[in-house]
């Protein structure tokens, strides 16, 4: 059986995350899709400020793993994972939940990180 190719693109964007590979990101993402992380910010709009996005991310250390499995529906999938950031160094963790939005091409069109203040730790 194969995998879902929800599911493999789940685990390209973790893989991206930890190598810091922006060229992977820009893969996984349509032209026009939009990430709002954390929810409740301003959504970022467009495959360039998307990539601006990430870049910075990356800049700062970033690592991810997965910490369970992916929940698919209809065309998304909810996936928890750990991100931390500097790590070695222990500066931040963030316990996150990711919902992706996808075309009929499994591309990105909208990201939705859920995290808070009471999913942040530090050493």
């Amino acid at each position: 059986m194969s995998k879902n190719p929800k599911v493999t693109v789940v685990e390209a964007y973790i893989k991206a995350l930890c190598e810091h590979d922006l060229v992977a990101i820009d893969t996984l993402f349509d032209d026009q899709a939009s990430v709002e992380d954390p929810v409740g910010s301003e959504p970022i709009q467009g495959k360039e400020a998307i990539l601006g996005f990430y870049k910075t991310a990356f800049s700062s250390g970033i690592s991810a793993r997965a910490d369970g499995a992916v929940r698919l529906a209809a065309n998304h999938a909810v996936f928890p994972f750990i991100v931390e950031l500097n790590p070695g160094n222990g500066e931040m963790r963030l316990e996150v939940i990711d919902q992706f939005s996808f075309n009929e091409d499994n591309k990105i069109i909208a990201m939705k990180a859920f995290w808070g203040q009471e999913n942040i730790s530090t050493p």
